[in-house]
């Protein structure tokens, strides 16, 4: 029992689960590469086959190819001047037979038409020409060509009878003109022509240099058959050998141990066989196999003696380790283990997390330290020295981020979130980004709407503050219909001595921001604009209009000012200012006039960032405004009442100053001066005024063509409408209805 007891205990140490780890992969690794080696093999078998099936189609293609140019050569010859002008002569001209007989020698010694010889057989004549002599055709092949199967007789019956092109099975020929020599293996090639019947063209291919040059094989057996199965050309040992039938579908097969190869001339229609001892496939998978397996074994040999030896190293080491910890842990302060893994990884994770808690207390506390020490400086409160200041980053060059949050209208009606609790969200998401890209800065809420950033660059990464606040503004852009920010990023300060300053330069930026709702980054201090004066004549005019009541006017006026300071850029604070000079005067207009100066609008300046925005609180301003102003004339006025409520009911008829005048019981002259007197304006102004404001209404609320809303205005021109449309809102009615401001 003790002795299984210890081989358990054994079996649980690092040693042997490192050996039976290392053994199992071995294992593995070994059944892995056999398994490849079985698909690999039979792939290689595949792609021997393909590569001789390919070689000797690369072999037909080159036949066909050359016999076709042989045809063609001698098909050529018909149309030679020289044959020509043999051809021409009653009687054979033996000039024209040399000149004949000098051509077939240069045909000949073209060394890429692989020719023994060529032979013109001149009908007319009973004349066989041949390279270098012409003779009868029976002397031609039973004195200079002879072969007991190629006989005169033989010829002269294939000259009669041929198709018109043969090739016959090669044979070699005894040259008598040349003692003991031979032609050697020779294609015979006959060629005839229904057009040219007086001669009949016969060439001798040389087989054994055609087989060297088109052959591409591992050996020299191969057969050449012709369209019946009769052998036409056999090489090396290929003549002995008998031709296995094909299966169906196949282009190769196995038989006796041999593979061969088959494929069909497209031309010639001839046979092509390639035959391949299955020694040459099997010798090379032997030689792979053997290679394999004396790899394989020295691998499993090396792996098993590095696994051992690595098992050994790697164990000692470790328990050194487990008696160190045995002898530190004496408090029991973690479970004891039996296995010296779970004894070193529960000691480890105490001690990480030890340091871990230890760590981020003291994290929390150096960020609080930092927090306050830059709050004092901000708010200028003098206290008592902070010991290590300097690890603080005080001594270190800063720069100051503000980051400035703006809501607009959509997050307070569609959210319906409260601001501090989305700037707190938004808060922790910039301290996540700048603390983990900026090292040793810190990021907290100044203000209900400002976040600062203190962040110390190192020298030489001055774009990289850039790059990480390009970072946060894709990110929250994404939300910019809801809010937007203006991130300002001071100069670089030597010492947080100058807090309070960079502070003070980063505010002046956000002031002087561009008049928008777009998230952007301000890096420079604003070049200080000259401050935008609104022209006297321009203010007596708007003073005069608010008295009269005319809105449209006011807002025509105030409109053209906005035009201006879009096109000198003027800035956030420029456009802030000039509304919260316009209210005053207003206001101050309405209170001098014994009216209420109450609020005028649930709008307010300040969380206007947008020029559409501002144009929208003029229009609710005035239009408020010139509304007391109207109901305090036409609670004392009957004629101005009278004719203002029929102009606002009668506005789609045609409508004239005398028909209104006749309907008072006045006449039109006297409600002309009336008219202009009390409201400021003329009668006919006002209404084009009343027209234009419906105009503008039906083209925001409703889809209708351009001339139909005209015409439901009262305007049965509508070159008349465009220009007035345009005079009063500054814009044609189709860039008013595109732009889907509320102008």
């Amino acid at each position: 029992m003790p002795s299984i007891l210890r081989i358990k205990m054994k079996a649980r140490s690092v040693f042997f689960k490192l050996l039976l780890s290392f053994l199992g992969v071995i294992v593995l690794l070994v059944i892995f590469e056999l398994l490849t080696y079985g698909v690999f093999r039979q792939s290689l078998r595949d792609e021997i086959i393909k590569y001789n099936t390919v070689n000797l189609t690369n072999t037909t293609n080159d036949f066909e190819q050359h016999f076709e140019l042989l045809e063609n050569t001698m098909l050529n010859l018909y149309l030679n001047p020289r044959l020509q002008e043999l051809n021409s002569k009653p009687y054979l001209d033996y000039v024209a037979a040399n000149k004949v007989t000098d051509y077939l020698s240069n045909t000949v010694s073209n060394q890429a038409l692989y020719l023994n010889n060529l032979f013109v057989y001149d009908v007319k004549h009973s004349l066989m020409l041949e390279k270098s002599r012409g003779a009868s055709p029976e002397s031609m092949f039973t004195e200079y060509y002879v072969n007991p199967v190629y006989t005169y007789s033989f010829w002269k019956k294939q000259f009669e009878q041929a198709n018109p092109m043969t090739i016959y099975p090669a044979a070699s020929y005894l040259r008598n003109d040349s003692p003991g020599d031979t032609t050697g293996p020779v294609w015979p090639m006959l060629v005839k022509s229904r057009f040219y019947p007086d001669f009949i063209m016969l060439a001798f291919v040389d087989a054994d240099r055609m087989f060297q040059a088109f052959h591409r094989s591992v050996n020299d057996n191969f057969y050449v058959l012709d369209a019946s199965g009769r052998l036409l050309f056999a090489s090396g040992s290929a003549a002995d050998e008998p031709l296995p039938a094909l299966p169906p579908g196949q282009d190769w097969v196995k038989a006796d141990n041999q593979y061969f190869f088959y494929t069909t001339g497209p031309k010639t229609g001839f046979t092509y066989v390639n035959l391949v001892p299955d020694g040459h496939i099997s010798s090379q998978l032997i030689k792979l196999n053997l290679t394999f397996v004396a790899v394989l074994l020295v691998a499993i040999a090396a792996s098993v003696t590095v696994s051992v030896l690595f098992t050994v190293r790697f164990n000692n080491p470790v328990q050194r380790i487990v008696e160190s910890i045995k002898s530190l842990n004496e408090q029991d302060t973690v479970p004891r283990h039996d296995n010296e893994f779970e004894l070193i990884r529960g000691n480890i994770g105490f001690l990480l997390q030890q340091r871990h808690l230890r760590h981020q207390d003291l994290e929390e506390k150096h960020a609080l330290l930092r927090y306050h020490s830059y709050m004092n400086k901000l708010k200028k409160i003098r206290g008592l020295p902070v010991a290590g200041a300097d690890h603080l980053g005080e001594q270190k060059p800063f720069q100051v981020v503000l980051f400035h949050l703006s809501f607009n209208h959509p997050f307070h009606t569609e959210i319906q979130a409260e601001e501090e609790r989305a700037a707190s969200y938004i808060r922790e998401y910039i301290n996540h980004v700048v603390t983990k890209e900026l090292e040793g800065s810190l990021t907290f809420q100044i203000e209900r709407n400002q976040i600062l950033s203190i962040v110390h660059p190192e020298p030489g990464e001055e774009d990289r503050l850039r790059t990480t606040l390009n970072g946060i503004v894709g990110v929250l852009s994404t939300d910019k219909a809801y809010c937007f920010l203006t991130i300002a990023v001071s100069p670089l300060h030597a010492h947080t001595a100058d807090l309070t300053d960079a502070y003070e330069e980063a505010l002046e930026m956000i002031r002087h921001r561009p008049f928008d709702d777009e998230t952007v980054v301000l890096e420079a201090p604003n070049v200080p604009q000259e401050p935008f004066v609104v022209p006297d004549a321009l203010m007596q005019e708007t003073k005069a209009n608010l008295q009269a009541g005319n809105a449209a006017n006011v807002l025509q006026v105030l409109r053209r000012l906005m035009a201006q300071m879009e096109k000198r850029k003027a800035d956030a604070l420029a456009y802030r200012e000039f509304a919260r000079e316009i209210t005053h005067k207003t206001t101050r207009l309405l209170h001098g006039m014994g009216l209420d100066s109450g609020k005028l609008t649930d709008l307010e300046p300040e969380k206007l960032h947008t020029v559409s925005k501002l144009d929208r609180y003029f229009e609710a301003l005035i239009g408020e405004a010139c509304r007391r102003i109207n109901n305090k004339k036409e609670a004392a006025d009957p004629i101005i009442t009278g004719a203002t409520a029929y102009v606002t009911e009668r506005y789609t008829e045609d409508i004239t100053l005398d028909l209104v005048a006749s309907w008072l019981n006045i006449t039109g002259g006297y409600l002309s001066t009336y008219f202009k007197e009390k409201t400021g304006i003329n009668f006919l102004d006002f209404v084009n005024d009343v027209r234009i404001g419906k105009a503008k209404e039906l083209l925001r609320q409703t889809d209708l063509r351009i001339q139909d809303v005209a015409g439901q205005v009262g305007y049965q021109n509508m070159n008349s409408f465009n220009r007035m449309f345009k005079k009063i809102t500054g814009v044609t009615p189709s860039e008013y209805r595109r732009s889907g401001t509320q102008m």
